[in-house]
C-alpha cells in the first residue's frame, strides 16, 4: 500500500472513530433541538385515536408543561372513555398508555379514573397471564408491555396493585421466551416446562419483553436481593470498592413474590440480555420509534439490576444518531405507527423518560447506584488521611421557611447528617416531627432520616407514622 492510500485509510479510520465515540445525553444541544422541533410538531398533530393522545400528551408532561392543550385533550378523552364504560372501545395500548398519562399527570386528583382503568386491565388480562387482542387466545408481547408499564407505574406512585396479577403476567414472560433468548410476538406457552420456538422474535419484541419482566423483577424486590448477592460476593474487597446497592427508600413497599421463581426469573434475563448482546441492531424495517421506546425501558431497568448508570451508553448514541438521520423537516419521525404517535415515541427515547420515572420513584435527585453520597463540594481530608463528608449545617428553622416560601427542591441538597439534634433540643425536635408528619414529602424524608439519627426512643412513634 502506498503512503497516500495509508494517509486516506488513517483519514477514514480517524473520522469513523470519532463519530462512534460521539457521547449525547438529553441535555446535549443537538438532542434538544430535535426534542423541540419534535414537540412543535406535535402541537399541530391531528391524532384522533384514544391512546395516541394520551402518548402525545405525555411527552408534554416529560417536558415540564402539564397545561398544554393536548394534556387536557388527553384528560378529556381518559372521562369520556370512562363515562362510556364500554371496554370493546378501549385497546390494549390505550388502556395501558391511560394508567401512566393519568399517574404522570397528577394521581391524587385522577384517583377514581387510574382505578377505572386498572380495573380495565384486570378484566382483559388472559388466564395465562398475557395481555392481547380480544378474540385472541394468545398473549402478546407488544401489548403486555404497556400492562407491565402501567401497573408498575401505578404502584410507584402509591395505588395498590393486586400482586397475583403481576405474578401472572411475569410467569407468562417466562413462558413465553424463545429458547434462544429472544421474545416473539405472539406468545407460545412453554409445552412441560420446556421452551418452545416462538415466531417473528425481533429486537422490539425482545426488549418488549426484557423491560417487562424486569418491571416485574423490581416489583417483587427480586432486582434488590439479586444487588445483595453481587454485594456479598464482594465482601472481601475494602468498603470503599464495594458497589453501591440499591436501597434508597420508596414511596412503596416491593410486592410480595408468592410462587415466582426468581432465580428462573433472572435466567429467563440473562438468556435474554444475551441474545440482544448478539443481535442488537439500530434500524428495524418498521417501527423503529416504537422498537427505541421499548429499548430506553429495557436498559433503563437494566441499570438498576446491574447497579451501574452510564450517562451516555453506545445504545443511546446510536438511538441519537438514528433519529438525526430520520427526522423530517416538519420535525417529525415516520417509522410505521403514523407521525404522531412516532414522533413521541421518539421524543420519549431522546428525553429518558423511563430512567425519569424510575429515579423520580427512588426519590428525586438520587441517582441509580450513588444513593446518598455527598457530592465532590462535599468532601475534604480529614485528619486521619481519610476522606470525610464536610457537610454544611441546616437549621430547622431554615427547613420550615424553605416549605413556607415554597422551595422544595432545596431539600435534595440537604444532608439530614447536617441537621444537629440531641435530646436537649426539644424545640427544634417537635417542629421536625411536624414536618414528618404533615409536611411535603421531599421535606418529610429529611426530616424522617434526622429524627432516627438522633437514636432517641421517644421518637419511635412518629418514625412508625
Amino acid at each position: 500500500m502506498c503512503i497516500r492510500q495509508l494517509l486516506i485509510a488513517a483519514v477514514v479510520l480517524t473520522g469513523f472513530q470519532m463519530h462512534s465515540v460521539q457521547a449525547y445525553t438529553p441535555q446535549s444541544p443537538e438532542v434538544r433541538k430535535m426534542i423541540d422541533a419534535g414537540l412543535k410538531y406535535l402541537e399541530k398533530s391531528k391524532e384522533d385515536r384514544f391512546g395516541g393522545k394520551c402518548l402525545i400528551a405525555l411527552t408534554f408532561i416529560k417536558n415540564n408543561q402539564p397545561d398544554h392543550p393536548w394534556v387536557a385533550k388527553a384528560l378529556e378523552a381518559c372521562q369520556q372513555e370512562a363515562q362510556a364504560n364500554k371496554l370493546e372501545n378501549i385497546d390494549m395500548y390505550s388502556n395501558g398508555l391511560a394508567i401512566i398519562f393519568l399517574c404522570e399527570l397528577d394521581v391524587l386528583k385522577h384517583r377514581k379514573l387510574i382505578d377505572y382503568y386498572l380495573g380495565l386491565l384486570a378484566k382483559r388480562q388472559k388466564q395465562h397471564g398475557g395481555w392481547g387482542y380480544d378474540n385472541f387466545e394468545t398473549g402478546d408481547t407488544s401489548q403486555s408491555q404497556y400492562g407491565a408499564l402501567s401497573l408498575w407505574e401505578a404502584h410507584e406512585k402509591g395505588i395498590n396493585i393486586n400482586p397475583a396479577m403481576a405474578e401472572r403476567a411475569a410467569k407468562w414472560l417466562m413462558a413465553t421466551q424463545d429458547p434462544s433468548g429472544a421474545w416473539g410476538y405472539q406468545g407460545k406457552l412453554a409445552q412441560n416446562g420446556k421452551l418452545v420456538k416462538q415466531e417473528e422474535t425481533t429486537c422490539s419484541m425482545a426488549s418488549a419483553g426484557m423491560g417487562s419482566l424486569l418491571i416485574f423483577a423490581d416489583l417483587f424486590g427480586v432486582i434488590e436481593r439479586s444487588n445483595k448477592a453481587k454485594q456479598d460476593e464482594d465482601s472481601d474487597l475494602p468498603p470503599g470498592l464495594r458497589p453501591v446497592a440499591n436501597t434508597s427508600t420508596r414511596r412503596a413497599p416491593r410486592l410480595s413474590a408468592g410462587s415466582l421463581n426468581q432465580q428462573q426469573m433472572l435466567a429467563t434475563l440473562e438468556r435474554g440480555d444475551q441474545w440482544m448482546n448478539k443481535n442488537y441492531e439500530v434500524e428495524l424495517e418498521r417501527f423503529t420509534s416504537y422498537y427505541m421506546y421499548a429499548l430506553e425501558r429495557y436498559k433503563s431497568f437494566q441499570e438498576i439490576l446491574d447497579g451501574t448508570r452510564e450517562e451516555s451508553p453506545t445504545w443511546y448514541n446510536n438511538g441519537v444518531n438514528y433519529a438525526m438521520k430520520t427526522q423530517d423537516k416538519s420535525g417529525s419521525w415516520e417509522t410505521g405507527c403514523s407521525e404522531g404517535p412516532d414522533t413521541a415515541f421518539t421524543i420519549l427515547f431522546l428525553m429518558r423518560s423511563t430512567r425519569g420515572m424510575i429515579e423520580a420513584s427512588l426519590g428525586e435527585g438520587i441517582s441509580i447506584g450513588g444513593v446518598g453520597l455527598p457530592t465532590a463540594g462535599q468532601i475534604k481530608m480529614g485528619k486521619d488521611g481519610k476522606l470525610v463528608a464536610d457537610v454544611p449545617k441546616t437549621e430547622v428553622d431554615d427547613m420550615l421557611k424553605f416549605i413556607e416560601d415554597g422551595d422544595l427542591s432545596t431539600f435534595d441538597g440537604i444532608d439530614p447528617s447536617s441537621i444537629q439534634l440531641d435530646g436537649s433540643d426539644a424545640k427544634s425536635i417537635r417542629k421536625l416531627e411536624q414536618v414528618a408528619r404533615n409536611g411535603p414529602w421531599q421535606a418529610r424524608i429529611v426530616a424522617v432520616k434526622a429524627l432516627a439519627r438522633t437514636g432517641d426512643l421517644d421518637r419511635v412513634p412518629t418514625l412508625l407514622f
